[in-house]
Parts: structure tokens; C-alpha cells; sequence
């Protein structure tokens, strides 16, 4: 449950080798600077895709960014072993390229265990793990988990007083018998979550920022005290209220069930199955722009209001979701020969129904909601979604490790990804636009029209690692891997029905490692390429004249997508430095060129203006040329010492490069003492340099090539997790 640690390299160093260096280690992947309950993700130069999880071989949610699998998996004590998949490994089982969390849940005991992990920061923020592993005789054990995290989170909110609060209740029973063995878990997870980690700051125009105000970020809060929205039901069109925390809940029931049979001494058999039933009625307040007031806004009384107004854009999710998914494995060793087949049946059923709104308030700490035109909630379901229906995949995968001498070995492996995405949708068809979200759009509009929709594809992934030892501990490992993915379930659910055209990953990579007693060494030359991405974007041009039943001088701003690709040219050093007892040095260096290819577009807006862009060769927005990690940890007797700090360079605001932020740190340190066998007691710090770290996309500078407008800008964005304390300890018995 205390999710600070620097994990034992050393430990980890056998299975390393067995996979051809491919998984370091967890890279302490529990450490996120920017949300304390969710792992991070690990960047290979382009945007996030979403974090894809698997646990006892199976993954936790059929999509890495719709209901993420973190909302039905924690790693509680009741977890066995965390990892990191290989890149070939998680394109194998999941069909996407990338570093993702892979546990297994503790299931056996010769004697009984106990645990319990308590901490506490001193913002308020609770977390409480208790854990009973017990025999229960012939074969059978029981494992039993309780784990409780009540968040207020470091800006306290008047609105809530918990802005996260994560139940978890975990139950395991396995029978080991004489060739192999069979368990099932279950687990309950509900989570409501209302965190806010946003706030305004002034852009100098030089890459930082400075105070707006008395505004501090991480302190401050950021939401006015509003109990209540207003939305129109999508389905019905009739107008609802709902309470933001009280009515807000993401509950998941997961049932999972597997057995592991030995045909022989080298040949194994496994099977298992998930069932995860899970919903959501849930707001995501999405910073709009900072503008400033006029005759539209008042106060909730009347008064009129000519201030700095933040706007918000509301999504209101009321979705269901069930899944199932069923893998099949065998795998057979030989002397020179490792190999393993398997199928994958996976289903999930949806309907998502998704809402919009926009509210605005002062942009100010502890701010007062304002009205436009009169309601305090206006512009609903502009950007409306609709889709009911289900995603299947049949998968056949294998893979084939081949160690041709004690030098050189192979591994090549392959999947086959059939897929079949059924179900009903709102779209416009024909060149017409009866479907398009405007305001106060709902299924129930006369003219709108709901289409069944049938999607057959064919996905799939390859990969082949060579590694060649020569000298004394020296290595060559090159490896490719290519995958290919189309459109989910849940992209079906706009105006506009999702690209038919699969996005290709391709990934390169190839260098030298070296390993003695003291120095775990790996140096590698990446290529990495990413085509047919489709993201709408917003895109605004300042009107020239009055056009659109817009003033001259009005932001205009049109949602416009296009294909476009991604590519990033990288270096990799990662390195483990074991060089006394008790002492350890993780380094990871990366040096990279993260750039957009073939994004070339033509924008028309309301004044007439249209002029092509080309992007062609632009860093991607968000992602940092250069990357740092050390991680030191020292133990002496009793004591353990460790930190673990991330540099991240320059990240560009805007796709035409002319805004960006400079560089920023992610700090973590720790200090543990064994007080005995069974008790261990620990203070973690989050963030010691107490960086803001400070970002933001700024809508109006989306298409900007001249910096001068924007400096000095009051914009508005997100920040890291500010310096925290936490003291905690850990029980065994």
C-alpha cells in the first residue's frame, strides 16, 4: 500500500536475463508525481495512450483509456509480484507497444500471514492495507484483503471534504494439487473520485511562470462550493440535477478463475477467466479559457460581473460497462527451446451515454460560480456521445524462444487479432448533418436518427529479439516489433464515425549491454513511428471581422481532426550501479526527437479565412527531448535510505512550437527504520524541490507563430502534486 519504494534490481536481474534484458525493472511505476492513486506512464516519446494493466494474465479492462483498469486493480498487499511487461510483451498480449503494470495476486501459503500497512500525509490523506493469507489444509489457502484510501487531497475543497475516496475488498481461494492448481478471487472496488488539481498562473513567454495573484498552486482551491449541476439526458432530452459527490460512483465487481495443469515435466497447461461488471456516474470538469467578463456573466444574485472568468467544459458520464475475457496458454521448454501458444476470448458490452455542459466562475482561490445569460450551467450536450453495443476479439498468439548457442538466442512471436464491434450509434451519414451535437442535442430531437453499426477488422502484432554475448559480460540485442490497431467501441459514440483505417506502430531498436558483479548496463538506439493518429483538436483564429454572429476580435474555435503519423528517434542508457553492499544507483538517460509527420491540414473559418498548416516536423506537443531518472537507495543495519528524481526538458505548448514550458523535476525520498523482525516505520517525502511544475494548453495560442501576444498571459492548468510528507508503517505477523 505505501507505494514509495526503490524495488531490488539485483533480484530482478535473473528473469531480466531470461527475457534478453527486456524488463529492467518496475521503474518504480507506482510513483506518480501528478495523481497519487494510479500508476504513471512510461513514455516512449508520444502522447499517453492510456495505461493498460494485467493481473494474473489477464487484462484488467479491454481498453487502456475507457473505464482504465485501474479502477477495478490496486497494488495492495494482497499482490504477489509487481513488473513491467516488455515492449514485444505487452504488444503480444495487449496488441499496444509499451511499458504497463503486471501483477499477480498472492494465492498460496505453508503458514500463516498477516500484514498491515497504514499511512497518513499531512494533508489529511488516509491510506489503510490489511492482509490475511492463511493454509487451510489439503491443498487449499485463503487470502483475504481490505484496503481503504481517504483522499482530501492537498487543495481542500469546500465542495467535498474527500476528494477521492477508493474502497477495496479482495477475497482469493486456491487448491494446489499434485500437478498443478486452481484459484478464484473476487473483488469489489468502488471509487468516487472529485479531485481538482488545476489552477490559474501568469505564462511569462519565456518557458515559466509566476503567481497570479495570491494564488498558490496545490493550496488553493480551485471549484466553487457547488453542490449541484444541471444537464439534459442525453436519451430523453429532459432537463436533470445531479449532486456532484453524492451521486457520483465508479463501482466494479470482478470475478476471476484459473487453473494451471502439468501435462508432463515440460509441457503446461493454463486457463482462466474474468468476468468485471462496472458503471459509472462521474464528472470531469475540463479547463476551458480564461476570458474576461462581460454582460453575459453575473453573479447567481444578479450582480454583474467584469472580472477574469474561468470557463469549464463537463463531461457527465452514466455508462455501464461489462466484460469478459478468457485466455488459454500452453507452453512447452526444451533445451535449446521455450515456446508458448494461446488464444484470447475477449467481450465487452457498453452503453455510453455521455453528457456536456459548461459552468464558469471567478478566476480567483475560492472562487463564487457566475451565470452566463442568466443559468449557472448553459450549452449543454454540444459535444454529446451516444453508443450502445459490444467489442469482441479472438486472438491465437504465440511465441518462440530459440537459444541457438550459448551466445546467440532468438525470440519471435506473433498475433492474429480478430475483431468485431457491434451496435448503435447517432451519426452523420450521407452528407448530412441532422446528427450533429449542438445545443441542448439529445436522441430525442425530432430529426435525429440512431444507425446499427457492424465492424469487422482484422488487428494484430510481430516482434523478434536477438541478443549475441560476447567477452566477458558484454552483449548486442536488437529487436522489432510492429503492431496494428483499429478504432475501440467507445470512438463510436460522436457526430462522426471514427476512421476506418488501422494505426500501425512500428518500433526499431537495437544496442549493447554489459553486466559484472557491480554494473548492470544497457544502451540502445530506438525508432519509433506511429501512423494514421486521429485527434480532433481544437483550433482558434482571431476573426478579422464580424462573421459567424461573432464580433470582430472574437476567438473563434473549430473542433477539426486529420490523419497524421508521429515518429521518435531516441537513445537510451539504463544502467544499475551496485558497487558496496547495501548501496544501489538506478540511472535511466534518454535523449530523443519526438516529431509529427505527414500533418497537413486546411482550416476554414467563419470570416473566410482558410490557410493549409503543415506541422510536418514539429516536436510533439507535451513530450521533452531530454529525460533523466536516479534513483539511489542506501541500506545500513536498521536504516534505508532512497530517493528517485525525473528531469523532463522543454515541452512545447502548441503544435507551431512558438510556446513552451522549461524544464521541471519529479522528486520522491524516503527514509525507512526496521524497528524489528516485524515492524517497519517510514517517512516519504513527495516533491522535496517543491516544483509546480506547471502546464498548460493554451486554446488561444493553438495556431500561434508570434510568442509576443501571450507573454505576461493568465492562463490556467495543471500542477504536480505539491511537497508532501508522509509517515507510515508497516506491520507483519
Amino acid at each position: 500500500m505505501l507505494i514509495f519504494s526503490i524495488p531490488c534490481h539485483a533480484q530482478q536481474q535473473e528473469e531480466a536475463d531470461s527475457l534478453l534484458s527486456e524488463r529492467r525493472s518496475n521503474q518504480n511505476a507506482l510513483l506518480n508525481a501528478s495523481a497519487d492513486s494510479k500508476p504513471r506512464f512510461i513514455s516512449l516519446g508520444i502522447p499517453e495512450p492510456g495505461l493498460g494493466i494485467m493481473e494474473d494474465g489477464l487484462p484488467t479492462a479491454m481498453s487502456v483509456n475507457y473505464f482504465p483498469g485501474y479502477w477495478s486493480w490496486h497494488n495492495s498487499l494482497a499482490t504477489e509480484s509487481l513488473e513491467l511487461t516488455g515492449l514485444d510483451e505487452s504488444a503480444l498480449q495487449m496488441g499496444i507497444i509499451g511499458y504497463f503494470p503486471m501483477s499477480s495476486s498472492k494465492l498460496e501459503a505453508k503458514s500463516f500471514e498477516g500484514g498491515v500497512d497504514f499511512s497518513i500525509n499531512h494533508f489529511g490523506r488516509i491510506q489503510a492495507d490489511i492482509n490475511v493469507l492463511a493454509p487451510l489444509g489439503k491443498g487449499w489457502s485463503l487470502d483475504l484483503n481490505v484496503y481503504q484510501d481517504l483522499n482530501r487531497g492537498s487543495n481542500h475543497l469546500d465542495l467535498t471534504y474527500l476528494q477521492e475516496h477508493i474502497q477495496y475488498y479482495k477475497a482469493a481461494l486456491s487448491k494446489r494439487f499434485a500437478k498443478g492448481r486452481f484459484f478464484a478471487t473476487y473483488l469489489y472496488m468502488h471509487t468516487r473520485t472529485l479531485s481538482d488539481p488545476y489552477g490559474p498562473f501568469i505564462f511569462v513567454g519565456d518557458g515559466s511562470v509566476k503567481p497570479y495573484k495570491d494564488f498558490v498552486l496545490g493550496k488553493d482551491q480551485y471549484l466553487p462550493p457547488t453542490a449541484t449541476f444541471d444537464y439534459i439526458d442525453v436519451m430523453t432530452g429532459k432537463s436533470g440535477s445531479s449532486r456532484f459527490v453524492e451521486d457520483g460512483g465508479i463501482p466494479a465487481h470482478v470475478l476471476t478463475a484459473g487453473f494451471e495443469y502439468k501435462l508432463r515435466d515440460d509441457l503446461q497447461l493454463s486457463l482462466s477467466s474474468r468476468l468485471r461488471l462496472t458503471g459509472a456516474n462521474l464528472t470531469n470538469a475540463m479547463l476551458g479559457s480564461i476570458e474576461q467578463g462581460n454582460t453575459h456573466y453575473t453573479y447567481e444574485d444578479g450582480t454583474p460581473y467584469d472580472g477574469a472568468v474561468q470557463t469549464r467544459y463537463m463531461l457527465y458520464y452514466r455508462n455501464k460497462l461489462n466484460e469478459w475475457f478468457t485466455t488459454a496458454l500452453l507452453k512447452g521448454e526444451k533445451r535449446k527451446y521455450v515456446w508458448n501458444v494461446g488464444a484470447n476470448i475477449w467481450s465487452a458490452w457498453t452503453a455510453n451515454h455521455m453528457m456536456t455542459t459548461n459552468f464558469a466562475y471567478e478566476a480567483a482561490k475560492d472562487p463564487k460560480l457566475l451565470c452566463y445569460d442568466g443559468a449557472r450551467f448553459y450549452v449543454p450536450n454540444a459535444g454529446a456521445q451516444y453508443v450502445d453495443g459490444g467489442q469482441h476479439k479472438l486472438a491465437l498468439f504465440g511465441l518462440y524462444q530459440w537459444n541457438v548457442s550459448r551466445a546467440f538466442t532468438l525470440r519471435a512471436g506473433l498475433r492474429l487479432e480478430y475483431g468485431r464491434l457491434n451496435g448503435t450509434g447517432a451519426f452523420n451519414l450521407d452528407g448530412k448533418d441532422n446528427n450533429t451535437r449542438t445545443e441542448g442535442w439529445s436522441l430525442a430531437l425530432p430529426g435525429v436518427t440512431t444507425t446499427p453499426f457492424k465492424v469487422n477488422n482484422l488487428n494484430g502484432a510481430a516482434s523478434l529479439v536477438a541478443n549475441y554475448k560476447f567477452g566477458r559480460g558484454w552483449g548486442i540485442e536488437a529487436n522489432a516489433i510492429y503492431t496494428r490497431q483499429h478504432a475501440e467501441l467507445w470512438q463510436f459514440g460522436e457526430a462522426d464515425p471514427p476512421t476506418d483505417k488501422p494505426k500501425n506502430n512500428y518500433l526499431l531498436r537495437g544496442g549493447i549491454n554489459y553486466k559484472n558483479k557491480w554494473l548492470d548496463f544497457q544502451s540502445l538506439v530506438m525508432l519509433f513511428r506511429q501512423d494514421n493518429n486521429y485527434m480532433p483538436a481544437l483550433w482558434t483564429h482571431e476573426l478579422t471581422h464580424e462573421a459567424g454572429g461573432y464580433p470582430a476580435g472574437y476567438n473563434e474555435s473549430l473542433y477539426i481532426g486529420t490523419l497524421y503519423s508521429m515518429r521518435v528517434l531516441a537513445w537510451t542508457t539504463d544502467f544499475i550501479l551496485t558497487p558496496f553492499k547495501g548501496f544501489s544507483f538506478h540511472g535511466f538517460i534518454t535523449l530523443r526527437s519526438p516529431r509529427y509527420s505527414n500533418y497537413i491540414f486546411r482550416p476554414t473559418f467563419s470570416d473566410g479565412y482558410s490557410e493549409e498548416y503543415d506541422f510536418s516536423g514539429k516536436q510533439i506537443t507535451g513530450s521533452s527531448a531530454v529525460e533523466l531518472e536516479m534513483e539511489p537507495s542506501y541500506e545500513i543495519g536498521r536504516w534505508r535510505i532512497w530517493a528517485s528524481a525525473r528531469y523532463y526538458s522543454r515541452q512545447y505548448v502548441n503544435i507551431t512550437n512558438s510556446l513552451y514550458f522549461n524544464s521541471h523535476w519529479e522528486t520522491f525520498a524516503g527514509v525507512d527504520f526496521s524497528l524489528n523482525e516485524k515492524t517497519r516505520l517510514s517517512v516519504n517525502v513527495v516533491n522535496f524541490l517543491n516544483q509546480t511544475g506547471a502546464s498548460a494548453g493554451i486554446q488561444a495560442a493553438s495556431l500561434a507563430t508570434d510568442p509576443t501576444p501571450f507573454k505576461n498571459y493568465l492562463t490556467s492548468g495543471t500542477y504536480l502534486r505539491p511537497f508532501t510528507v508522509e509517515f507510515g508503517v508497516k506491520l507483519r505477523f
